[in-house]
């Protein structure tokens, strides 16, 4: 791994921080440089965990994410041809951190030693408005590495919702990563009968299979869609929800469900992909396909009654609550100076991994 340092004048208020930086396609370095100052109504930071997140992050690390081949226009809200953004791209959005300074109007806020949970790339530090920090305080006793999933939590929920699943309803999970894994237990919690998973990797399949998700093996030589209709009839399910990023994988959810069934992506779609063939299942089942998407100016399908706070406190007092179960899913943890390494494993070793974090130990 690379290491910079930026050049910026040190100030007795600007505290040092290294972040993580992808540089170009499979290009990981750290950078070093100095945060603003410490303003009166901020919060200063030090991260103790960070999570990647194996989907968005690593279309960046593959140079692959839409956004580097198509530009995004905010207005009209669609791709148009021609440059997209370029690297560097500071990765991550999964921060806890614990609050280490404060400015004079952010005293009695928040305290020194409170944990914090942030929409921050992966950095050493981090200076935030004292009332975000207020907002994002997480209760005393809870385990930071769990609080690492609040963010993908909301994403499972918000997939959930859109897949408007009843009470008896046959789910299917394409894609048992940590997103899956998480739909999973919510379409339990929404009152699925039975939730199946499908995936190619046992370890994933055994984690579903610890967690109440009836697992599938991609790999094995039995059509995937005809083993769902064993397990749950020859209809097929009544839900699917996408969370493989693959058009392949997104073609087999599409497969498994009944006549007139609905199929939910909670996954990013990166690079040019084979295996989708809407001329087939899609088109002659009518399947209604529903994209779940809970950020980047998208308010929920149920707004206002449903909005992103509302959704992010339900997802967030699940996993504090153990309701939905995180504990078992964090399978590496590196120190935030070996993150080209963690990124590398995910990369070549997908097989191994699950969730992998960037610690940050003094």
């Amino acid at each position: 791994m690379t290491e910079i340092d930026v050049a910026q004048p040190r100030t007795a208020h600007a505290p040092p921080c290294s972040r993580v930086m992808i540089t170009g396609p499979g290009k990981v370095e750290i950078v070093h440089e100095y945060l603003p100052a410490l303003g009166s109504h901020d919060v200063y930071a030090e991260s103790v965990v960070s999570g990647i997140s194996h989907g968005t992050e690593m279309a960046w690390v593959a140079g692959e994410a839409a956004a580097l081949h198509r530009s995004w226009d905010p207005q009209r809200r669609i791709f148009l041809d021609g440059a997209g953004r370029d690297f560097p791209v500071a990765p991550g959005y999964e921060t806890i951190a614990r609050v280490a300074a404060l400015g004079e109007a952010a005293v009695g806020k928040v305290n020194i030693g409170d944990l914090v949970t942030l929409d921050r790339p992966h950095g050493t530090a981090h200076i935030v408005p004292a009332d975000a920090a207020v907002a994002s305080r997480l209760p005393a006793g809870v385990d930071p590495e769990r609080a690492v999933f609040f963010i993908l939590a909301r994403v499972a929920l918000g997939g959930v919702h859109d897949a408007e699943v009843r009470l008896g309803d046959t789910v299917v999970v394409v894609g048992l990563g940590t997103v899956g894994l998480l739909v999973g237990q919510l379409a339990r919690l929404a009152g699925a009968a039975k939730v199946i998973g499908v995936d190619r990797y046992p370890l994933r399949l055994d984690t579903a299979d610890s967690l109440g998700i009836t697992p599938v093996h991609v790999a094995t030589e039995d059509d995937i869609a005809v083993q769902v209709r064993k397990l749950c009839g020859p209809q097929g399910a009544d839900v699917a929800i996408e969370a493989s990023g693959s058009y392949r994988g997104l073609h087999e959810a599409i497969r498994c469900v009944r006549v007139g069934g609905r199929v939910v992506t909670v996954a990013s779609y990166h690079g040019d992909q084979n295996g989708l063939r809407l001329g087939e299942e899609y088109h002659r089942n009518r399947i209604t396909l529903v994209s779940s998407m809970t950020v980047n100016g998208c308010p929920q399908r149920a707004h206002p009654s449903w909005d992103l706070p509302r959704l992010s406190a339900t997802a967030r007092e699940l996993v504090i609550t153990g309701r939905v179960h995180v504990d078992s899913l964090v399978t590496h943890r590196f120190p935030f100076n070996e993150a080209a390494t963690a990124y590398r494993l995910i990369a070549q070793r997908p097989e191994e991994t699950i969730k992998v974090v960037l610690t940050n130990d003094k």
